[in-house]
């Protein structure tokens, strides 16, 4: 079963290759071609076959959260802290980065998780950089002071 699924991320993660290898078949295939004898309409299918695969290669993007981000986000996605306290979300993840005490509405309270890195990744290695997010966790209390909710909030 792991041998499956890793033999699955080789090729999902092959994806731009394996476009690329292709259309750099077809070019060279009508290239070498006798069947179109013109070369400005050779020309003009070779750019617009190029310019289709910068946009397909273009939008293929991953991300990838830190430790941090992707523990936060275990804990937002299991909703592990409901109907906890206060003092155990303290306990649990440390005094918050920011709280937030509004007359009329629950407390809030905000922690730094981490980062969400964008780009193309092959493995540990970075092929293309984008951008990267900051993760904040958020962790909303009722009038009684225990655990509403949670939610994740992604900041440039």
């Amino acid at each position: 079963m792991a041998i499956i699924f890793i033999l699955e991320m080789i090729f999902i993660i092959s994806i731009p290759y394996i476009i690329g290898g292709i259309l750099v078949g077809i070019i060279i295939w009508l290239i070498r071609t006798r069947l179109i004898k013109s070369k400005i309409l050779k020309t003009l299918i070779i750019i617009t076959i190029l310019l289709f695969g910068c946009i397909i290669l273009s939008n293929f993007k991953d991300e990838r959260p830190d430790d941090l981000c992707a523990e936060m986000n275990e804990i937002n996605h299991n909703q592990s802290l409901i109907g906890l306290s206060k003092e155990e979300v303290i306990q649990l993840l440390g005094e918050p980065e920011y709280e937030s005490h509004r007359k009329n509405m629950n407390d809030l309270y905000q922690y730094d998780a981490g980062s969400l890195d964008r780009g193309l990744f092959w493995g540990t290695t970075t092929i293309f950089f984008d951008s990267s997010y900051g993760c904040k966790f958020n962790v909303a209390f009722d009038e009684n002071d225990k655990v509403k909710s949670t939610s994740i909030q992604y900041v440039d």
